[in-house]
């Protein structure tokens, strides 16, 4: 019998006791406390200069400081200021709480700013090439609206002239008995030439406007090839494209003053007013209702010529922290996951380990949770009355003793 038991004793399983792991906030904040160490370690090169040795001294005691801060501060609001706060103490739980925000919120932003920095840079840079894209194009379609009143000055350089000829043989446009070389022949011979060079104006204007584009065009795709150019260090590809930058700085300028805009309206307008031919007002009325048909038909082209210039796109400065932000949208994993690291998990593990402690101190007393602040003061008031009245019965047999 006794080789029986001893063999159910063998047989039956040993339960082994329960692992005991360790409390999570025990080794959760200093190893999230060294993450965000590291990570702002690895950051910081990209928001300060960190060459050299003095550069790495900078760096590292940058990030061990903020470790050791982060975990103090962390420590110290989830060990006691959750506990002051479930005691009922409400400004130490608001202060630890603001604590763990404030300071992950600091490290949050570094940390995402340091990471984000080149990115953002070169986002910046490809954003003001495109813009430049759009501003080269909106001038050109402006200074092609411009060019269009070439055909209508080349009609007025080749009426012109006609009709000149045509009033010093048979004064068709003045209409007077005689003929010859007189005031209206030689209005219209003036005019005339004043067409031919506001249309040679015109022609070197157009031709400057496509060898402008022709060269924009080039610089352009240069911008882009030196944008996309990986082997170049960011600091020296910032230093390529502004020089880039200042070389359409100069094409653009020829390009908004390639078609005389301004030129061509005084002259049109010139056409419009026309002129007095003393004594002769039927003369007067001919030449004007020929000179003002024309002036009228270039108008009407350079109606639809913006004259207001959009702003010239500037070249963008060096990229900051306030810059970051403003594309946290291009970078919505890394940030989401930096705030868990830095902000949200304490502020978590800060919420759910009060939370615990009031659970704790419910099931030590059920009925806190249901006295009031007026059960609190009755008891308060009543606590005296009951010590005195403890008192006096105390007193009453010692005298009846006595």
């Amino acid at each position: 019998m006794t080789n029986n038991l001893h063999t159910d004793e063998q047989t039956t399983p040993r339960q082994l006791p329960k692992k005991k792991y360790p409390e999570l906030d025990r080794w959760a904040v200093p190893v999230l406390s060294l993450i965000s160490g590291a990570l702002l370690g690895v950051a910081t090169p990209n928001l300060i200069d960190a060459n050299g040795i003095g550069g790495i001294v900078k760096v590292g005691l940058l990030a061990g400081g903020a470790s050791v801060a982060a975990f103090c501060v962390n420590r110290i609001a989830i060990d006691k200021g959750t506990d002051l706060a479930a005691r009922g103490y409400t400004t130490a739980g608001a202060a630890s709480l603001f604590s763990v925000v404030f300071v992950g919120t600091g490290l949050f932003t570094s940390t995402l700013a340091g990471l984000t920095l080149p990115k953002v840079e070169e986002l910046r840079l490809a954003e003001h090439g495109q813009a430049y894209v759009q501003y080269i194009g909106e001038r050109n379609a402006q200074a092609t609206k411009a060019g269009r009143t070439l055909p209508v000055v080349r009609a007025i350089n080749r009426e012109l002239p006609v009709k000149a000829a045509c009033e010093i043989k048979s004064s068709c446009v003045s209409g007077a008995s005689s003929t010859g070389y007189g005031t209206v022949a030689r209005l219209l011979e003036e005019m005339a030439g004043r067409a031919n060079n506001v249309g040679e104006q015109v022609e070197a204007g157009e031709l400057v406007r496509r060898t402008s584009l022709k060269k924009l065009n080039a610089l352009v795709g240069e911008y882009q090839s030196v944008l996309d150019d990986s082997e170049v260090q960011l600091k020296d590809k910032r230093g390529q494209l502004q020089k880039i930058d200042v070389q359409i700085i100069q094409l653009v300028s020829e390009l908004n003053e390639a078609i005389p805009v301004s030129f061509l309206r005084a002259y049109a307008d010139e056409l419009s007013a026309g002129f007095v031919v003393a004594e002769n007002p039927t003369a007067t009325k001919r030449l004007n209702t020929l000179l003002g048909k024309h002036g009228r038909s270039l108008n009407k082209v350079l109606d639809t010529v913006n004259a207001r210039h959009t702003p010239r796109p500037v070249f963008p400065r060096e990229a900051g922290v306030s810059d970051t932000l403003a594309y946290i949208g291009h970078f919505i994993p890394i940030a989401m996951l930096t705030a868990v690291v830095e902000v949200i998990f304490p502020v978590c593990l800060w919420v759910y380990t009060l939370l615990s402690l009031l659970w704790g101190h419910h099931v030590a007393d059920p009925t806190r949770k249901n006295k009031t602040s007026s059960d609190t003061l009755s008891e308060k008031r009543t606590a005296p009355k009951a010590r005195r009245s403890n008192r006096h019965h105390n007193r009453g047999p010692a005298q009846g003793e006595m």
